[in-house]
């Protein structure tokens, strides 16, 4: 009986297991592409509960639950490249944190740089004068500065200096009119608190980072079009709403949608089911590059004797017919997933087989036809985080 009793148990532990891990192949599956989730999260605590609150283990298993389905996270600067016409891995996702709370950099960051993953910190600047006197703890310019020059892949931008509020309307402050002693401002008025505001956030987040402070996540997550004008206007490129959706390069840049993931009720399965369905179907275009031209960009080489070809980078190198599927090295094999082709007298290799081949991953802009390796998350020191420029090419 306890024989029996024991194997059920080990049974539906195992079956659980099943149900809870991941497969290998999950690792490989595209859930999506050419396309960004850009996940949002505010306070990252333990004991602290609400609808925006999330426990530091909830978070972690959120991540490593998409890590090992196959998403790649990038940093805001990747991001940019994107929107520019540059490629991101298959199942991309940028991770966003709002209102700057100390539990970020208290529960969030281990997570973040013991996993290398990228992620973007919107501050409310007006609380760096006193971070230990709002409501919720906040970040101090230290902690800031040391999450952006600990690592290559942690920066900050702007959440308003001192516009995270409602106004006496009810509005937010971004969108309504003030009304001070019973006097509503003025459309100028109103175009120039927001311009003051976003130069304010500007000002004081650059001293932090070497990084352009150049986006902003609005609060609440929406903006009025004369406020949008006046974050241009004061040098902001992009800017963050809470709109549900997948970031594809058709987002308007001052518009750009987010999906929450900082509540605690959505499990890490949910989280993957959600993006999921958030993705959006397009064309797939051509993921392929001039073979000879992009090896040579990335300090290789490559040989061609017209019925074979040789590819060379670093210490790899594999060959294989030209029209073949097949390349080979010195110790392993390479099953790619279309064949190295002749077009119009150049060969052409699909993108994700060349890095297969490569052993890393590129970043290609088809706009530009420039083509680089994409920036390996790193723990930086002090000392060297003075050389980090984002990963620009």
């Amino acid at each position: 009986m306890y024989k029996r009793l024991l194997s059920a148990l080990l049974l539906a532990v195992f079956g659980l297991s099943a149900l809870l891990i991941p497969t290998g192949a999950d690792r490989y599956q595209m859930w999506y592409r050419d396309q960004v989730a850009v996940l949002m999260y505010h306070h990252i605590h333990d004991q602290d509960t609400s609808s925006s609150t999330i426990t530091s283990k909830l978070f972690r298993d959120q991540i490593n639950y998409l890590l090992a389905k196959g998403y790649h996270f990038i940093t805001l600067q990747e991001f940019k490249q994107y929107l520019a016409g540059a490629s991101v891995p298959d199942n991309a996702v940028l991770v966003t944190f709002d209102d700057g709370y100390e539990s970020v950099y208290s529960h969030a960051y281990p997570v973040l740089k013991e996993l290398k993953i990228p992620a973007v910190n919107f501050i409310i600047t007006e609380t760096l004068a006193d971070p230990k006197g709002t409501m919720i703890p906040s970040m101090s310019k230290e902690e800031l500065t040391r999450m952006s020059h600990e690592t290559n892949f942690i920066e900050n931008q702007c959440h308003t200096n001192a516009s995270h509020r409602k106004l006496d309307s009810g509005e937010a402050a971004l969108v309504g009119r003030e009304t001070v002693n019973g006097v509503q401002e003025t459309d100028e008025q109103y175009r120039s608190r927001i311009y003051n505001d976003a130069a304010a956030c500007a000002s004081n987040l650059s001293p932090l980072q070497e990084l352009p402070v150049d986006t902003v996540a609005y609060p609440y997550g929406i903006i009025a079009d004369e406020g949008a004008e006046m974050y241009s206007k004061a040098g902001f490129r992009y800017g963050f709403t809470i709109i549900p959706q997948m970031a594809t390069r058709d987002a308007d840049r001052m518009h750009i949608p987010r999906i929450n993931a900082g509540s605690p009720w959505i499990t890490p399965e949910r989280l993957h089911t959600t993006l999921k369905r958030r993705a959006v179907a397009q064309p797939q275009a051509s993921a392929s590059v001039r073979l000879t031209e992009a090896v040579d960009h990335l300090g290789g080489a490559v040989t061609d004797d017209g019925q074979s070809v040789t590819i060379r980078s670093d210490n790899r190198v594999f060959s294989g017919s030209i029209g073949s599927r097949r390349f080979k090295s010195a110790s392993s094999v390479v099953e790619l997933s279309e064949p190295v082709r002749r077009e119009h007298g150049e060969l052409v290799i699909g993108l994700s087989d060349l890095e297969r081949l490569l052993g890393r991953e590129v970043t290609y802009n088809r706009s530009t036809g420039q083509i680089y390796w994409r920036q390996e998350p790193r723990i930086l020191t002090f000392q060297d985080s003075k050389s980090h420029q984002g990963g620009t090419p």
